[in-house]
């Protein structure tokens, strides 16, 4: 073997340890940051779930104080359409004696 070429193997080995090094570095950083998404996803799942949870308690809360409000808008949906009938039948009555009224002066000479 020539002298020369130990030189060059010597960088050829230095290259070897650099790449075998980078490369463990990436399998190690890799490993991390699996297990890092691993529990990102399971604390996200976490959350969805007391969310979930959260809003359905919200909704039905919700939903219990509008029962009272709706009730009490169908009674009043009620009693609007009672006076709407009652104010009806008054114009109806009015107009009734208005033309009575008409047809009485009508007569006279």
């Amino acid at each position: 073997m020539d002298p020369a070429d130990v030189g060059g193997l010597g960088i050829a080995g230095a290259l070897v340890l650099v790449v075998a090094y980078l490369l463990t570095a990436l399998s190690k950083l890799l490993e991390v940051n699996r297990n890092d998404r691993a529990d990102y996803l399971a604390a996200l799942s976490t959350r969805d779930r007391a969310y979930s949870a959260e809003l359905a308690a919200t909704r039905a809360n919700h939903d219990a104080e509008l029962a009272p409000l709706r009730v009490r808008l169908a009674e009043l949906e009620t009693r609007i359409a009672e006076l709407e009938s009652a104010l009806d039948a008054e114009r109806e009555r009015r107009r009734a004696a208005e033309d009575q009224a008409a047809a009485a002066r009508r007569r006279r000479p």
